[in-house]
């Protein structure tokens, strides 16, 4: 009889342990705010600056995912599929412009350090070709200072009607992506842009 008790003891403890042990790593929702503003004092100097600019004809969003704008087109292998979604999930844009009374989604802004490393320049490849196969503007501005609200406004609205140009040229099935490029009416370098 003692042994059994001893037994049922034993038991009993064991039992607490593994339940206390399961109440303190199971939390329902594990999560507490990062130590980390939304945006960096340059990215938000310059979405000031974006606001300014283009306030009155479109909307900014901030930190918007790839995989939110575009997709993946069909037609191609599920290994190929699989790799594309992650690709464009584990993408995150600086900036994105809506028209600001129906929303369509009208190009999206990155914001460069003044001397890229070789990894932004390889995120900003596949950002631009990306894009480009979506048909969606690209735009690059290097942070730095002296940037005039004028001059990027009108620097973004040639670019967003440059794109919608293309687009409304060519029949709907043939449509051409639109060029991320930073060059101006006559393939210029921009004096603005990255």
């Amino acid at each position: 009889m003692e042994i059994i008790l001893l037994l049922f003891v034993v038991v009993l403890i064991a039992v607490a342990v593994v339940a206390s042990r399961m109440s303190e790593s199971y939390v329902p929702y594990p999560y507490k705010m990062k130590d980390v503003t939304f945006c960096s004092a340059q990215e938000a100097q310059f979405l000031t600056l974006l606001d300014k600019a283009v306030s009155d004809d479109f909307r900014i969003f901030t930190k918007v995912r790839l995989s939110d704008l575009v997709s993946v087109k069909s037609g191609l292998s599920r290994a190929a599929q699989k790799d594309a979604q992650t690709k464009a999930s584990q993408r995150i844009l600086d900036y994105v412009l809506c028209d600001i009374d129906t929303m369509e989604i009208k190009a999206v802004i990155e914001l460069e350090p003044a001397s890229p490393q070789l990894n932004q320049q390889k995120r900003n490849l596949f950002l631009k070709n990306a894009l480009g196969a979506a048909g969606l503007p690209f735009l690059r501005f290097k942070a730095q200072p002296g940037y005039r609200v004028a001059e990027l406004k009108q620097y973004i609205h040639a670019k967003i009607q440059q794109a919608e140009h293309i687009k409304a040229a060519i029949p709907g099935d043939q449509q051409r992506p639109a060029t991320g490029e930073n060059h101006g009416k006559h393939g210029h370098e921009s004096p603005i842009a990255a």
